[in-house]
């Protein structure tokens, strides 16, 4: 499965524009956090980025320390580069290395520091241990993986009906635009595989049934053409998973929207 249903790279970069504000993308208090974990490094630490976002690349740039990016879609990887400070595909402290998240064999010494927004969501939930056995093979003893992702949203949130969303919203029970797409994937949670994501809300809700949020969220014009898929594990049972290779050292919540309580970032320390 493809990011994105489309190939060119500009296009991707005006797509992932749209994003901007929503939780697909790094918020403000997600961004400060990682900052405040990077500044306590150096730039002789060794840093693996998974995926291309734009945001913790642009910190990186920031600092002028390398930063190694792993991603098995290159035009991806370069797409998002437009939307760094650098502004360009590849930034002259990054180096991209074309891989599978769930083989990183061949990497060269161990990192010092991991970093991953939403990544692990977009592996298979049967897939996740085998993700985390790669990053706790590609880590140093003691080192850090900070793992940001998507976790199960409560029942009461799935279970819902869309014209009751739709009330919540026009009497401002649910605050923002942001926070609507949110609850709209939170229809569409899959209680076997725990996956979620934009195509999947589409085809669930319909064309019809979602435009009746415009003008203030045109979802299908938003998320029309990303095709990201989450898969987000109940919290109790991805931390079980976690503490066979990872000491938790810390989790932050991001705080911009009220549905930002399903999507901790948990600073993780190699055992």
């Amino acid at each position: 499965m493809t990011y994105m249903l489309l190939q060119e790279e500009e296009k991707i970069a005006a797509e992932w524009r749209k994003y901007q504000g929503y939780t697909v993308r790094p918020l403000p208090s997600t961004i400060s956090y990682y900052e405040e974990i990077i500044a306590t490094y150096s730039a002789k630490a060794r840093y693996l980025l998974y995926g291309g976002t734009p945001e913790i690349r642009s910190l990186f740039q920031k600092f002028g320390y390398p930063l190694s990016l792993v991603d098995r879609s290159a035009p991806m990887v370069r797409a998002l580069g437009q939307l760094t400070e650098a502004q360009r595909p590849l930034a002259d402290n990054e180096q991209l290395l074309q891989q599978d998240w769930l083989h990183l064999d061949g990497l060269g010494e161990p990192f010092d520091f991991l970093i991953g927004d939403d990544a692990i969501n977009m592996v298979t939930w049967p897939q996740f241990e085998l993700f985390l056995q790669q990053a706790w093979r590609r880590l140093r003893p003691g080192g850090l993986f900070v793992c940001h992702l998507l976790v199960k949203p409560c029942d009461s949130l799935i279970q819902t009906t869309l014209p009751l969303l739709e009330q919540e919203f026009r009497n401002g029970s649910i605050q923002s635009r942001y926070d609507l797409a949110s609850r709209l994937n939170f229809l569409c949670w899959d209680k076997n595989t725990y996956a979620m994501g934009w195509q999947q809300t589409i085809a669930h809700c319909g064309a019809v049934e979602l435009n009746r949020f415009k003008p203030e969220l045109d979802f299908i014009d938003t998320f029309g053409f990303c095709n990201s898929r989450f898969y987000c594990p109940p919290l109790p049972l991805f931390e079980a998973l976690v503490e066979k290779y990872f000491t938790i050292r810390e989790v932050f919540y991001p705080h911009e929207h009220e549905y930002c309580l399903f999507e901790p970032v948990y600073t993780l320390e190699r055992k």
